[in-house]
């Protein structure tokens, strides 16, 4: 009787995976982009940071989040902290104009200096903020 019942349990199983079919809704969902992008900002901003020699400026942006992380990275002689967030201002400013963002930016972290030396042994100072924007 056992047997039976497990014959009869496997045989239905079979015949249910043999007719089943995949859910519509998962081949007719839109796909999310959840990507990051990240660009290099050429330094149209030097009269915000008058002081700061060879400056890096990188920009990553998170649509799905709205998330903006921007890193400004110079030799640690010259950098100036204050310099650094005006030019923070300057690039955040025409990035809402760009992606037209009409909100201010919320803060997400604290903003972070970072202090190391780089393969050519040259120390150099790292500065980042994070925000993220919200559309209305």
């Amino acid at each position: 009787m056992k047997k039976l019942v497990a014959l009869c349990t496997i045989a239905l199983v079979a015949v249910g995976a043999i007719f089943a079919q995949t859910s519509t809704q998962d081949a007719a969902a839109p796909k999310v982009d959840i990507s990051t992008m990240v660009r290099q900002i050429d330094d149209d901003y030097a009269e915000f940071h008058p002081t700061a020699s060879n400056v890096d400026l990188d920009l990553e942006y998170t649509p799905l989040t709205g998330e903006v992380i921007i890193n400004y990275t110079c030799m640690a002689a010259s950098f100036d902290q204050g310099e650094a967030m005006n030019t923070f201002d300057a690039i955040l400013e025409d990035f809402a104009k760009e992606n037209q963002f009409t909100t201010k930016p919320s803060f997400v972290r604290k903003d972070r200096t970072r202090y190391y030396k780089d393969e050519r042994g040259l120390r150099m100072a790292s500065f980042r903020r994070c925000v993220r924007f919200d559309r209305r």
